[in-house]
């Protein structure tokens, strides 16, 4: 009786607890492996890792350096996916998301921490009026200096005492912006210029050697801003802000600040660093044109890039002047350059890629390479134009000419270039010079010319004033700055 009782009642709760487990239901929720792409719009680099880190995505940072950007506020900005995503795009968690920003906003940093970097005495950096009061830079190495002459962005010309003299800033490398335009070569000569002009004192400090194979001083140069009282390096200050790559010697004081200065710039993208200049022609030719059209709109063309096709006139060292079917001529500098056995006197040919700018106010095309050269048809002179001082203009510069019965009144020849200097007055009463290269095979004494006699000069004119300010809007020309040009002996002839 108990027994079945007993095994009655096991029967029943066996019952009941797989009654229990048929009626109770278990719910589990996995998350979902996939993620929509967000909308990155007006998102910066911070906001986008914050936004995709978010969703369990890993970002891949790749710049967008097509197109130019002309406020600061486009800085730093999102661009687009990369691999072909659009925002809504399904991805699954965990993957790489590639993005594309615009380049960043630069930071000056190390331009006020100079002081807390020494030298290998232990001595700060920044330099203090102490530094340099009662020295002069040529004599001592460091002092104070005024401009005589901006040139580009790493070149000037000071004034300290009596003298003036080209200084090569140390550390630094900027653009081209003279002979050569190269991205962001105005722009740094620009800045350069703005900072240097508005200073209340400038102090040169040399360091190592004291000048370059080209004859010109080398020193780091420090700013004192208007109204402040800490002198600013402005070498450093060029790297922070991108105008110059780092180009600092190893053993220099000033090597580690320079170089995480040049490192920061760097993951910008700015400028110098692979930033779109807005001011300069990424053309490959340019646009072709007559020298008579360039010349009557040049200040539309400084920067920009031309295709030239004339005859050579004439070849002074390493210019080269060339004249068109117009009449008007222009000079085109070449530089250095080694590839040139296709520049022979009379050669028509076409350049392209030139760039119009000017030299000391004389406009001059630059950015040769003769890759860009082509030979049109067989050589010919060009007929000079004969001209009196009161034809004299912009658009003449460059062109072939005589002028007859000039009155020498002096000459001389540079002991340091060999350049020989006729100065002459016509029967108009004005004065203007003459000038001979060193090659050109011009010998006053061999010729039989003394100052007194009278002459007829066949050459290109040129123009050239030490204080051309680099600004042609404001540049008032002076034809007692024309020269003109002689490249032989048979260039002038004694009346």
């Amino acid at each position: 009786m108990f027994k079945k009782i007993g095994i009655l009642s096991l029967a029943a709760l066996l019952l009941f607890m797989l009654g229990g487990c048929v009626q109770t239901t278990t719910t589990t929720t996995t998350e979902d492996p996939n993620v929509a792409l967000p909308d990155l719009s007006g998102m910066s680099r911070v906001e986008i890792s914050s936004a995709l880190e978010s969703l369990d995505l890993t970002v891949s940072y790749y710049f967008d350096v097509s197109e130019v950007y002309t406020s600061e506020d486009q800085y730093d900005k999102f661009v687009m996916y990369g691999s072909d995503l659009s925002s809504g795009d399904i991805v699954a968690r965990g993957s790489t998301v590639k993005v594309y920003t615009t380049p960043l906003n630069l930071t000056v940093q190390y331009l006020y921490e100079i002081g807390n970097y020494t030298d290998s005495y232990g001595n700060s950096l920044q330099l203090e009026a102490e530094d340099f009061q009662d020295k002069e830079f040529i004599e001592d190495g460091i002092g104070e200096v005024t401009v005589s002459k901006f040139v580009d962005g790493d070149t000037t010309w000071f004034n300290s005492g009596s003298q003036s003299f080209s200084v090569r800033y140390l550390g630094i490398d900027t653009p081209e912006s003279t002979a050569l335009y190269e991205p962001w070569g105005k722009a740094a000569a620009h800045f350069t210029q703005e900072v240097l002009s508005s200073a209340e004192q400038i102090v040169l400090q040399a360091e190592g050697e004291r000048t370059d194979g080209n004859g010109r001083y080398l020193a780091w140069v420090w700013y004192l801003p208007s109204g402040e009282d800490t002198f600013l390096l402005l070498n450093l200050q060029l790297v922070e802000l991108a105008y110059s790559k780092n180009k600092v010697s190893s053993g220099s004081v000033f090597n580690d600040i320079l170089g995480l200065a040049n490192f920061n710039a760097s993951l910008t993208k700015r400028r110098v660093w692979g930033e779109v200049d807005p001011n300069y022609d990424y053309s490959k030719e340019g646009t072709q044109m007559s020298i008579a059209y360039l010349l009557e709109n040049f200040d539309d063309y400084v920067g920009l890039k031309v295709v030239i096709s004339a005859q050579i006139t004439r070849i002074y060292e390493n210019n080269i002047y060339l004249q068109d079917d117009s009449g008007k001529g222009i000079n085109m500098y070449i530089g250095y350059s080694t590839q040139t056995a296709q520049l022979q006197l009379g050669v028509h040919l076409t350049v392209g890629a030139l760039v119009p700018t000017y030299y000391n106010g004389s406009p001059q095309l630059s950015n040769f390479n003769a890759f860009n050269v082509s030979i049109n048809t067989d050589t010919y002179e060009v007929e000079p134009t004969v001209v009196t001082s009161s034809d004299f203009n912009f658009e003449l510069l460059g062109t072939l000419v005589t002028m007859e019965h000039l009155h020498v009144t002096s000459s001389s020849v540079s002991p340091t270039t060999g350049i020989t200097s006729i100065y002459v007055m016509d029967d108009l009463g004005n004065t203007f010079s003459i000038r001979a290269g060193a090659y050109s095979g011009v010998d006053l004494d061999e010729l039989g010319i003394t100052a007194g006699d009278y002459i007829t000069v066949t050459g290109p004119l040129s123009y050239y004033d030490y204080n051309y300010n680099n600004d042609p809007e404001t540049y008032v020309y002076d034809m007692a700055n024309v020269q003109l040009i002689l490249t032989s002996s048979d260039d002038i002839v004694k009346d």
